[in-house]
């Protein structure tokens, strides 16, 4: 009976051992009825036991989804320009401009229509310095070059008109839009020359310069007064005998007011040919008598010429006589 109690008890310990090992047993409600009968006879002990089913909840996992930060700082960069303005120096205007080169010198001629003879003749490259008086108050000087593409007019009048004496050429251009034109004239008068009559002779003298000018915006800017300028120089600046022409390549420059030079337009003139009282229909120059300053030219040209034959006839003549000597050797080596 005693045995029967012990097992009993040692059956109830490992019971609860092994509740206690299982946390889920734990957790359960009792669940063994213990019927003990106890008979004098005989002792009968009934353990029954009631399987609970342990029902496990899985653990289920939450997946915590952390989505990404997608917020972008765009950094805007800086976009700050800094505009430097250049500081432009306004160029300096000088009073005294330089002459321009002179353009290529072409014939302008006058024609007799009745007698189709050509009595004038003309050559040149033509460049104004021209005083103008502007708004300020000063005085500033255009330069102004005769274009190549200028027309001539004139008159011949060989005994049509009272004065067969004088004839004129005028050479006439305009600039850009402006019809007015630009007018430079040469008056050319005949005369004889004091003398008897054996060494008397007919000369033709340039005897008069008139230079008209438009003062338009672009040559003569800021210019005041007057819209035109008219100079005239009425002398005789050379002259030379009939059929033949005057020559000068040289520049010649001429001042319209001869008193006043320095505020006088003036007209510089190069690769000039010039010849009047023509009797023939062709265009083609006379025999040429060139002016002072081509013969200084041609004066120091003609002994700078014959120094330099003078220099290579010397080192040709030194040339030959190497060689010479140089041959003699040669031969002298080879008799030895």
């Amino acid at each position: 009976m005693h045995f029967k109690r012990i097992v009993c008890l040692l059956l109830i310990c490992i019971f609860s051992g092994n509740a206690l090992m299982d946390p889920t047993l734990s957790a359960l409600p009792e669940m063994s009825t213990i019927e003990t009968s106890t008979n004098e006879s005989s002792l009968e002990t009934t353990t029954p036991f009631t399987t609970i089913p342990s029902t496990i909840t899985p653990s289920t996992s939450v997946s915590t989804t952390i989505n990404p930060s997608t917020s972008s700082s765009t950094a805007s960069p800086s976009t700050a320009s800094s505009t430097i303005t250049p500081s432009t120096a306004s160029p300096s205007t000088s009073t005294s401009k330089p002459n321009p080169p002179h353009p290529s010198g072409m014939n302008w001629v006058v024609v007799d229509e009745e007698t189709n003879i050509t009595c004038i003749v003309v050559k040149l490259s033509a460049t104004m310095i021209i005083p103008y008086q502007t708004i300020n108050g000063n005085v500033e000087n255009a330069t102004i070059a005769m274009p190549s593409n200028a027309t001539s007019n004139g008159t011949c009048n060989l005994g049509l008109l009272e004065d067969s004496n004088t004839q004129k050429i005028s050479l006439q251009w305009t600039f850009g839009k402006s019809v007015i034109p630009n007018m430079l004239t040469f008056v050319f008068h005949k005369n004889m020359t004091s003398g008897n009559e054996s060494s008397a002779e007919e000369r033709v003298f340039l005897s008069d310069i008139t230079l008209q000018l438009y003062l338009d915006s672009v040559n003569f800017p800021n210019a005041t007064g007057e819209n035109t300028y008219a100079e005239r120089l009425n002398s005789n600046l050379h002259s030379v005998a009939v059929n033949n022409s005057y020559r000068c390549n040289s520049q010649e420059s001429i001042a319209l007011d001869v008193q006043d030079s320095e505020n006088s337009a003036t007209i510089h003139m190069a690769h000039l040919q010039m010849e009047a009282f023509r009797t023939s229909a062709n265009d083609k120059f006379s025999s040429a008598v060139d002016c002072p300053a081509d013969k200084v030219v041609t004066s120091d040209i003609v002994p700078i010429a014959v120094g330099c034959a003078l220099a290579a006839l010397v080192v040709v003549v030194l040339v030959a006589y190497l060689i010479g000597r140089r041959r003699a050797r040669q031969r002298g080596y080879q008799s030895v």
